[in-house]
């Protein structure tokens, strides 16, 4: 890797490279060089197809905040020597960024107040972008939350499928037709014109937010590859599905995958404190969509992965993304006997 270190004017001769995180998708590397730490990526090309789109919407968003909000922390893109976001060689892009000192990250939410701060995060970062020219950007993942593409997919391996994985399957297949109601409502949001685009995260799980190790404060988000516009539901709606769970989307333990209600108290006072001064009535009158909406979708992709043969989401065991499915199915099942008292939470926050 010498010289794609010296690609981004990096002294390579005593540079230390070591793997870095858990990611699933990039290849991250820690670079310690001249006493400075770093953060070099490839980017997965399968996942992110046109990679200059990623560093068009970084650059963009970083330009924004620089200018309104100089010192707000967020995480940008060093040039290469070339003056280029990234250092492409073989099809390969790599890019590099500064190593957040005295910070940290977790992958289960195991305190309310956790939730409060990664929603805290998120909020700040979409307020903080707001105003941010959009006409300029493109997603990174074209219709990643696009719920009627998501039904459009599962009504194709439903009709692929073999009849035994049909039959073995039909408890779960009934039931996400049978919610199909939230097709409609996702496509009434994307024809409310004024039902406004944001710069969002897409992708607001807890393990996206660094933490201060000194005041276990957030400090920052991290993993911006999916920053581009997209509707508000998306990124309440991803916290609202990965912070109330009582169970991980891996558990078995259907009967534990619950919603807590203290968790989506303080997840909706950490991004809605921050947000709520910004919403439009159409967006305040979909929050209560915006779980059930994530839910579903998930769940959705896994059962029509698990009808196409289990051929996007890695399994290790079989019927594990149907096992997914039933704990997505289990959670929005739980999400809907407390709707109203969710409802209550909401207007609270609000008010």
């Amino acid at each position: 890797m010498q010289h794609i270190l010296q690609a981004f004017s990096l002294e390579s001769n005593d540079s230390e490279i070591q793997k870095f995180g858990s990611g699933l998708i990039n290849d991250t590397f820690l670079i310690v060089a001249a006493n400075e730490k770093y953060i070099l990526q490839k980017i997965n090309t399968e996942v992110f197809q046109n990679p200059e789109i990623i560093g068009k919407n970084l650059y963009e968003a970083d330009k924004h905040l620089k200018t309104l909000y100089p010192t707000y922390l967020f995480i940008s893109q060093i040039k290469t020597s070339d003056g280029e976001n990234f250092f492409v060689e073989n099809g390969n892009y790599w890019r590099l960024t500064k190593f957040i000192d005295n910070s940290y990250s977790i992958n289960t939410v195991n305190e309310p107040e956790m939730a409060f701060e990664a929603a805290r995060a998120f909020g700040e970062l979409t307020v903080k972008l707001q105003g941010l020219d959009l006409t300029k950007l493109k997603p990174s993942i074209p219709r990643f939350h696009d719920l009627s593409l998501r039904y459009e997919q599962f009504k194709l391996a439903l009709q692929n499928a073999s009849p035994a994985l049909k039959a073995a399957s039909k408890t779960e297949i009934d039931f996400y037709e049978s919610n199909n109601g939230y097709v409609e409502t996702f496509r009434k949001i994307q024809q409310d014109e004024t039902y406004p685009n944001r710069m969002i995260h897409h992708d607001t799980k807890i393990n996206n937010v660094l933490f201060d190790k000194q005041t276990q404060k957030s400090l920052c988000v991290c993993d911006l590859d999916t920053l581009m516009p997209g509707k508000i539901i998306s990124d309440l709606g991803d916290m609202v599905r990965t912070y109330s769970s009582a169970e991980s989307e891996e558990s078995t333990e259907f009967e534990h995958v619950k919603i807590r209600l203290t968790y989506i108290e303080a997840l909706m006072n950490g991004y809605l404190g921050k947000l709520k001064k910004n919403l439009t009535p159409s967006e305040k009158e979909s929050l209560i969509f915006a779980g059930p909406f994530m839910i579903y979708m998930q769940g959705l992709r896994f059962l029509t992965d698990h009808l196409n043969g289990d051929v996007y989401y890695q399994i290790s065991y079989k019927n594990q993304n149907l096992n997914r499915a039933k704990n997505q199915q289990a959670l929005l099942e739980d999400y809907q006997l407390n709707q109203t008292k969710i409802a209550t939470i909401i207007a609270a926050t609000l008010s």
